[in-house]
């Protein structure tokens, strides 16, 4: 529902500015449930949340919620596959190309975009719902404007034509800072100079820089 109230207006933006109205909507909801105390408890949030059931199946346990969320993604990776290779994947890779070309075969891209705004943010909706079960607690702050940056950043640094690299760059972002700990206080400083690199290097993401590193390899080979 939120999807759609947002989408309505923002999808009549396009590349950069449609990634800045829709951080700069993220920061404004921000704020209004921060200060909001009444309804959302402001920046103290909402305390014992109860661990997740699904009937006689309680997901109390780390490993149960593990199983649990891997079985998630991978349903939400097939089905985000399935759809790429459908009639409405290859209407939205149109889009993706060309709107102006994709308007005159016929794609009705206004609602095209819509509806796979809507969906992403179902699947964002679902992310959500774990997260507040997982950990009990849920604030403002678990979602501030750097959270939005670091998973817009995530889809970039993986590739943001590929389902993999959407996973390759959440595992990388996740895991980065853990193998950082040993550079103590140059921890940010090493993190972005990384960040840096990879887009200078792979500017389409690592996913797309592997896979032409494997072509000219293979190339090579052949020669």
């Amino acid at each position: 529902l939120v999807a759609v109230i947002v989408g309505l207006p923002t999808l009549k933006l396009t590349g950069d500015y449609l990634g800045m109205g829709t951080l700069g909507f993220g920061m404004i909801v921000h704020i209004i449930f921060r200060e909001w105390s009444s309804l959302t408890g402001g920046a103290s949030g909402f305390m014992g949340i109860p661990p997740l059931e699904i009937g006689p199946l309680s997901f109390f346990p780390a490993r149960n919620y593990f199983y649990l969320v891997w079985l998630t993604v991978f349903l939400s990776f097939v089905c985000c596959k399935r759809l790429i290779q459908s009639r409405m994947g290859r209407a939205l890779k149109a889009i993706h190309d060309s709107e102006n070309a994709a308007k005159a075969v016929g794609i009705n891209t206004r609602n095209m975009k819509l509806e796979i705004f809507v969906f992403s943010a179902a699947l964002s909706a679902l992310s959500g719902f774990y997260y507040a079960h997982m950990v009990s607690f849920i604030s403002p702050e678990s979602f501030s404007f750097l959270v939005s940056v670091k998973i817009v950043t995530m889809v970039v640094i993986g590739g943001m034509a590929s389902i993999w690299g959407s996973l390759l760059g959440a595992s990388l972002l996740t895991m980065l800072p853990e193998w950082l700990h040993s550079f103590s206080d140059f921890e940010m400083v090493v993190y972005g100079l990384i960040l840096m690199l990879v887009m200078i290097i792979t500017p389409q993401g690592l996913t797309r820089g592997i896979l032409d590193i494997y072509e000219r390899s293979r190339k090579t080979k052949n020669r």
